[in-house]
């Protein structure tokens, strides 16, 4: 039987709920979906539940042939005793699923005048979180990728890893160009003060150019003044001198202009190099591992530490890739060994 899985952050709207609600029966039905969710058998769960496991085989189809949340919610609940009815509800948060929506007083007015039913921010506010909806950052995406090409793109990458001979390496490549600056973040904040950061002035950047690989969690990398065909090709010949042993070297990039300038197709079209690039779909970056690693650069290295000099800036950062051995278990669990695919929401 496949394994039933369900997205983290919708783990945490459960739980939430489950929380929240008032109701035994609820409650246990949700913490059931979630205990499958967490990898136990519907035979274990209905040990721990003391319940018919047909029981909990039939929640579980259920739950995965929900169309909405709330559709999953009337299956479970005694029913809404709230001013609106079960099919308000639905056509509510069909609504707000497909609107982006950043004030709950446009939900009060909807209500308003849609079922002339009147509600307060508050009232609002708690209806939004029995109906499974958390206020949170919305996710940028690229507005030209192709679902299609990625699903096969991330079908032909694990077919390669999953064969790929031990005298061949897979590497993920691309370019970043951190500034010397501080960035905002969140921190934990004394309740009625300020915690300032100083920024640096000046706009100056470093340019790296990359490659990660996954199995060891390092990365072979290229300062330059500037990230174009010239400075590539420096940095495929890093590559090849940091994998002697490999008759094959598979980089996985994007499709940076200068990846397909004249010099860097010669040099590739060498008899004697082992680097065979593989592209990207375009507006793929969810598909490029070391996109990852430049997030933990950004996020944990340079981060909130304000450095006075950009040479002191620059030397933290090659202090990092020289020594990120100290950040494996980290990395690994930011960075993870699966491509995520981007599914639209139209």
């Amino acid at each position: 039987m496949p394994t039933f899985v369900i997205p983290l952050e919708e783990q945490a709207q459960l739980r939430a709920l489950a929380r929240a609600t008032k109701d035994k029966k609820t409650a246990d039905r949700i913490r059931i979906i979630l205990a499958l969710a967490d990898g136990h058998s519907a035979k274990h769960v209905a040990e721990l539940f003391l319940i018919n496991e047909d029981t909990v085989t039939e929640w579980r189809k259920k739950y995965q042939k929900r169309r909405l949340f709330s559709d999953w919610l009337s299956m479970t609940t005694t029913g809404y005793t709230g001013k609106l009815s079960g099919d308000q509800l639905r056509e509510l948060e069909a609504h707000i699923e497909a609107e982006t929506i950043t004030d709950a007083l446009a939900v009060v007015e909807f209500i308003q005048s849609h079922y002339g039913e009147s509600y307060t921010v508050n009232g609002v506010t708690k209806l939004l979180h029995r109906l499974g909806f958390v206020y949170k950052h919305t996710t940028l995406i690229p507005g030209k990728l192709d679902e299609v090409k990625q699903a096969q793109f991330k079908a032909e990458y694990e077919h390669l890893r999953d064969n790929l001979p031990e005298n061949e390496v897979i590497l993920f490549g691309d370019g970043v160009h951190p500034s010397h600056n501080v960035h905002a973040t969140k921190a934990w904040i004394k309740r009625g003060t300020e915690k300032q950061v100083p920024t640096n002035t000046g706009r100056k950047r470093l340019n790296i150019n990359g490659v990660l690989e996954l199995e060891t969690m390092q990365a072979v990398t290229h300062f330059a003044d500037r990230l174009n065909a010239e400075t590539t090709i420096e940095l495929f010949d890093k590559i090849q001198v940091g994998y002697p042993n490999k008759a094959k070297i598979h980089l996985i990039i994007d499709n940076a202009r200068y990846y397909k300038n004249e010099a860097v197709v010669a040099y590739l079209d060498n008899p004697d190099c082992r680097i065979k690039l593989r592209f990207l779909p375009p507006y793929s970056p969810n598909l490029n591992f070391i996109e990852r690693l430049w997030h933990f650069l950004k996020k944990y290295i340079i981060g909130i530490k304000r450095r006075q000099t950009f040479k002191e800036f620059e030397a933290d950062v090659h202090a990092f890739f020289d020594h990120m051995g100290d950040y494996e278990t980290r990395l690994r669990k930011l960075i993870g060994t699966q491509m995520h695919l981007i599914v639209l929401n139209g």
